[in-house]
């Protein structure tokens, strides 16, 4: 199955990261999405993974974490608004997402998480929810330079294509397969030398050079943050309210590497206005 894909260099490409439940941010996002689609119709919206599996009663109180759980309802609005807009809204696999197609499972707000959101689900959500992960990416190119996945990988993956032949369930991977697997999706920030030979080796199979990680499974109150100048990661979950941001890339545009992405042009709150959201 296709778990790579490679973008034209036409339009431009909304990316956002861990939902994990939160309807508010997803319907801010997908609002300002519909209507840059409209304006350009190759917009393109990437979900880099985790969109299940918000905060439980307890953490609520949480200033980071004041929002209700609505992960059921949040996978039936993505697979809609795939089936919509199939060519242009792109869904990568997180790994609390993986636990619902093969991968383990988590326990950050539930014991077991997996188990606890299918509780409360009927068989058509799950269903549902167990089809768009298992139809999920894994990474994303953009000619741009960006590589869009759901954690920021090591040096190992030798090719995009190599992702197609993976298995979502680990025990059916080979060493490298499952590495590679577990890598981009439970990988935190890598030194900047290690991340730019992944590039490097990555762009030799590919039509461009591709320069930065774009990436999530990470958090920071301050919406956004980078690692030496090719990785950075726009953060909702973690993120206080005012604070997440998203990434809007120019897809005819090439950037020397993450620190070319600038406030309020490449780099945009989700939450409070700014010049490019209304426009």
């Amino acid at each position: 199955m296709q778990r790579h894909l490679v973008l034209p260099a036409r339009g431009r490409a909304l990316v956002s990261t861990d939902l994990h439940g939160n309807l508010d941010d997803f319907t801010a996002l997908r609002a300002r999405f519909l209507t840059w689609l409209a304006q350009e119709p190759d917009t393109h919206w990437i979900l880099a993974g985790d969109l299940v599996h918000g905060p439980d009663d307890a953490s609520r109180g949480h200033a980071l974490y004041g929002y209700e759980d609505a992960s059921a309802r949040l996978v039936r609005e993505v697979t809609a608004l795939v089936a919509a807009h199939p060519a242009r809204v792109h869904v990568l696999l997180g790994n609390h997402d993986h636990g619902h197609v093969g991968g383990p499972h988590t326990s950050k707000f539930h014991l077991d998480e997996v188990e606890a959101l299918e509780l409360s689900m009927g068989a058509a959500d799950k269903r549902a929810l167990c089809t768009l992960f298992e139809r999920a990416l894994l990474a994303v190119a953009l000619p741009c330079g960006a590589l869009v996945c759901h954690g920021s990988p090591d040096d190992r993956l030798e090719r995009l294509e190599d992702l197609d032949a993976l298995s979502l369930d680990p025990a059916r991977n080979d060493p490298y397969q499952a590495h590679v697997l577990a890598s981009l999706l439970r990988s935190y920030g890598q030194t900047e030398a290690r991340t730019a030979r992944l590039l490097a080796r990555l762009s030799a199979h590919l039509p461009f050079e591709l320069t930065f990680v774009a990436h999530g499974h990470d958090k920071d109150e301050d919406g956004v943050f980078f690692e030496g100048r090719n990785q950075v990661c726009p953060v909702l979950f973690g993120a206080r309210r005012e604070a997440r941001r998203h990434l809007l890339l120019d897809l005819e545009a090439r950037y020397a590497d993450a620190m070319a992405l600038r406030e309020g042009h490449e780099v945009l709150r989700v939450h409070t206005g700014d010049r490019r959201a209304s426009t």
